[in-house]
């Protein structure tokens, strides 16, 4: 069985890739049984949550909230080309459009999507739970580099267990 300081030290390798990368790749289940893809920017960390609960905004009526609200979970890609390192997020999404969490959320940088700010009418919030990262950082991964991933999953009780590759 793994040691926990195992599990910490891929919590802080996808940490720390994740935190070179502004932009990350979104994928959710098309409903024709396809996987759609495009790039979208997590929100800083967001006070009060996990340090895996990822957040960005997106239009209520868009073809991304409705593959959410169908499937109700999705991955998020990150890479970091220099490092040649990625990490993949999977959990339960949830998109969220109560004006109170929007007006907390709400950042001035939206403004150029969003003209009318935190009360217009088709901005929302994705709220992602992850319950599954995978990695790929060199001098954490196992050798040979490139060729295997590692991978942790939440438990029942949300505690991070390392899954065979």
């Amino acid at each position: 069985m793994p040691h926990p300081t195992d599990v910490d030290r891929l919590l802080a390798a996808a940490r720390e890739t994740m935190a070179k990368v502004r932009d990350c790749w979104l994928a959710t289940p098309a409903a024709d049984g396809g996987i759609n893809a495009r790039v979208v920017v997590p929100l800083p960390g967001v006070p009060g949550e996990d340090d895996w609960t990822i957040w960005f905004g997106t239009r209520s009526s868009s073809r991304k909230a409705q593959e959410i609200r169908r499937a109700g979970r999705l991955t998020l890609g990150y890479q970091h080309h220099p490092d040649r390192a990625y990490v993949s997020l999977q959990g339960r999404a949830t998109l969220v459009e109560d004006r109170s969490t929007i007006r907390d959320l709400w950042r001035e940088e939206f403004r150029p999507f969003f003209p009318q700010g935190p009360e217009q009418s088709e901005i929302a919030f994705v709220r992602i739970d992850v319950d599954r990262i995978e990695l790929c950082v060199n001098g954490v991964t196992p050798e040979p580099f490139g060729s295997r991933y590692s991978a942790i999953e939440r438990d029942s009780n949300r505690h991070w267990k390392i899954i065979p590759g």
